[in-house]
This record gives C-alpha cells, sequence and structure tokens, in this order.
C-alpha cells in the first residue's frame, strides 16, 4: 500500500512538472515570436515607389467592360507597373487587352510605356511564343522589399490515353469484343502553364462577382496565387528558383486598382491604353471628339429615353441608369449646364424602380426632376448621384428613397 501511495506521489509531480513546462513554452513563443506572424500577413503590401514623385503605387491594375447591352466590344484589360530594372530608377508599364468576341475568337494585344507617358500603338500578342513572353520578370515591391513576379501558374489534368500495347493484347486475347476495352486506356497527367489569356478572363471572373459593383475601387487582397508567384531578389541581384512560400498563401495575393462596366467599350478613351486593338482612333459611339464648340456654356437637356434599363431578380423591375451613348456624347462637350426630366409615366407596363448604381456616371448635373402622374416609389441606388453636384431635387407624384450617399433636398414642382 505503502509503494502504491509512493508511485502515485511521483506521478502527480512528473505530470506537474510536464505542465509547468508546457505552460511557460506557450508563453515563449506566444509573446516573443508575433514577429513571424506580422512578417507572413504584411507580404500583402505589393506596390511600387515613382521615381519622380515618391508616391506607392498600385502594382497591378485591371477594367472589365461587360458590353452586356452590345454597345461595343467586350474587353479586359490588365496592366502591370513594375521597375525597369533592380536599380528601381523608372517605371515601365506592361498593359494587356483582350477583345473578346464569342464568335469569331479573342484577340490578345499587349501595350508598353516608360513613367505613365502615353502609350504607342498596340501589338498583336503572339500566341506562338506564349512560353518565352511568360517568363519575363516584372520587379516590384512588398513590405518596401524588392520582389521579381512572373506568369508562370501551372494545373494538372489527367487524361485516359490508349495503350498501343494493350491494344494489340486486347484484340489477341479477345478482350476488346469482351466488353472490357476500358483496360486498354492509361492514366497519364499532364501539366499546362497557364496564359495571360486565361490570367484575364479570371480578373473579369473576379471583377463581375465582386461585391463592390461597377465603378472604380481597389481590390487589397486579390487572390491571383494560381498564375501569379512572387520571388525573393537577393543583394546581388540574384532572383530566387522558388517562389515566396513555394506557391502557397504567402505569395497568393496582391492589390489590384480596378474598373468595372456593365456597358461596353464603344471608344478609345475608355481604354486604360487609349486605344482599342490596336486602334487608337477605335469610335462606335457616332460622336466626333474632336469637335471645337465655340458656345461657353450649352443646355443639354435630357430625358428618360436617354436611359437604358437593368431588370433587377430580386426586386423585380428596372433600374435605369444613363446610357452609353448618352454618356460619350457628353464627355466630348465642355462647360455643358445638364438638365434631366425623368417621366416615369411614359414607361407602359413597367415596374420603374430607380436609378441603378452610379447611374449618371459622375457626369455634372444642373438641374434633376423625377416626375409621374401617379403617387410613385423612386430609389436612388449607391453612387447614383455621385459626383454630380447635386443637391437637390424636383419631384412631382413622387416619394424618393435615397441610397445613394449623397444628400439632397426635395422641392416639389
Amino acid at each position: 500500500m505503502e509503494t502504491t501511495k509512493k508511485i502515485f506521489n511521483y506521478a502527480l509531480i512528473f505530470v506537474t512538472i510536464v505542465a509547468v513546462l508546457f505552460i511557460a513554452v506557450y508563453v515563449y513563443y506566444h509573446f516573443t515570436t508575433n514577429d513571424v506572424y506580422t512578417n507572413s500577413t504584411s507580404t500583402y503590401a505589393t506596390s511600387v515607389t515613382n521615381p519622380t514623385t515618391n508616391e506607392k503605387l498600385s502594382p497591378l491594375s485591371a477594367s472589365y467592360y461587360e458590353n452586356y447591352n452590345n454597345t461595343g466590344k467586350e474587353v479586359v484589360e490588365f496592366q502591370i507597373r513594375a521597375y525597369s530594372d533592380q536599380s528601381k530608377q523608372a517605371l515601365y508599364l506592361r498593359g494587356y487587352q483582350l477583345i473578346i468576341d464569342k464568335e469569331e475568337g479573342n484577340t490578345l494585344w499587349y501595350y508598353d510605356t516608360y513613367n505613365d507617358m502615353s502609350w504607342p500603338s498596340g501589338h498583336k500578342y503572339d500566341e506562338t511564343n506564349d512560353a518565352g513572353q511568360l517568363e519575363e520578370f516584372y520587379y516590384i515591391e512588398c513590405d518596401d522589399e524588392l520582389v521579381a513576379i512572373r506568369l508562370d501558374g501551372s494545373y494538372e489534368v489527367t487524361k485516359e490515353k490508349v495503350n498501343g500495347w494493350k491494344v494489340v493484347g486486347a484484340i489477341f486475347t479477345g478482350g476488346i469484343f469482351g466488353g472490357i476495352f476500358g483496360s486498354v486506356y492509361d492514366n497519364v497527367t499532364e501539366t499546362y502553364y497557364y496564359t495571360m489569356e486565361d490570367l484575364l478572363l479570371k480578373i473579369a471572373e473576379i471583377l463581375k462577382g465582386c461585391s463592390y459593383g461597377t465603378g472604380d475601387y481597389t481590390l487589397p487582397l486579390i487572390d491571383l496565387g494560381d498564375f501569379l508567384h512572387m520571388y525573393e531578389v537577393s543583394e546581388d541581384g540574384t532572383v530566387s528558383d522558388t517562389p515566396i512560400g513555394d506557391g502557397g498563401l504567402i505569395n497568393s495575393y496582391f492589390t489590384l486598382d480596378a474598373h468595372y462596366d456593365r456597358r461596353g467599350m464603344s471608344y478609345a478613351g475608355q481604354s486604360m491604353f487609349d486605344s482599342v486593338a490596336g486602334d487608337s482612333n477605335y469610335n462606335v459611339t457616332g460622336i466626333d471628339f474632336d469637335v471645337d464648340y465655340w458656345k461657353a456654356t450649352i443646355n443639354y437637356n435630357l430625358d428618360q429615353s436617354d436611359f437604358e434599363s437593368r431588370y433587377s431578380t430580386v426586386d423585380f423591375g428596372y433600374y435605369y441608369a444613363l446610357s452609353q451613348e448618352t454618356i460619350s456624347e457628353l464627355k466630348s462637350f465642355s462647360d455643358l449646364e445638364i438638365n434631366i426630366v425623368f417621366d416615369i409615366s411614359q414607361f407602359d407596363n413597367v415596374n420603374v424602380l430607380g436609378f441603378d448604381y452610379y447611374a449618371l456616371n459622375g457626369i455634372k448635373v444642373n438641374s434633376l426632376t423625377i416626375t409621374s402622374d401617379v403617387e410613385s416609389d423612386f430609389t436612388l441606388l449607391v453612387g447614383a448621384l455621385q459626383d454630380t453636384g447635386l443637391t437637390q431635387i424636383f419631384v412631382k407624384n413622387v416619394d424618393v428613397n435615397n441610397l445613394s450617399g449623397t444628400e439632397v433636398e426635395y422641392e416639389m414642382v
């Protein structure tokens, strides 16, 4: 009995010592190794610094014109802003432009410039030399440390391929006639590298599904890790052979300046590169952008016919925004006094809900009047009045639900 008691006491002492050591180790790592966590998460801060202005800039920019209303072209653009070399004395910009055409096939163009100067004419991307162009490194900063990025992500596909020897064997054994033809196949795994077109299509998918909606915004954590990898650069300028984090979380996220427009790209001025398919004069709006107007101020009146609709499957009705043609025409003038009269009664058997997100596209508006022959509700979605300069709306038989984020006063007419 006495022996059993001693064994129990020794065991209790041993367990106590182990527990104390465990707590000591936990406290040590918990309070002395926070820098490991900080370093791993701070790698998301990708940037480049303009050598002239010392301004920090996002290294990646993208835009997507969906062309849901067939007013132009469906276009995805992607720009890499990087240092021209490891000395960081100048910026080099490479731009890619994907023209999406489901009937004739997609075409990819690229543009180059330095220090944010004007873009020269584009060049058609040479798909036959894809691998050679994708191996190029681009130098940016991550937490103020020079790193290199490039498009070298890959994926694997497993396919069934016929094994000739097995076919011969099956024939001689009668297996091919016995309903076991599947036995002559081998499972073969092949590796494919993502192309620039794959990357642009992924960006379009991300922007289309982004909760920010249409307009301009910055995505601080966009996951492009399947496509773009980041590499350390040593003090002697040698680029590491393996990606940071070996392709893991540490190297999957980038900062991206983005623009998303549901309408189509209808003139070159909408492009990040002032060119569409290498054509700086591209224009399908029917508006001459080189016209000089002598009149200092032009009164320009718009009505509901200058808007286009979007059906909401959630609210079961239509939201309206200025049409692309109208926006293009307005931007070709200067010193306009724009007056809008939106008459709900002009729509027959249509459930008019209100103005869509960023409905007026930031166009300066002198006056806005919303009228109806009967009592009606009218909703202004987020950004509908953004940058318009409006402080007052004239209404007649209309109850406005203002979600736009722009405060205005209402006056009955």
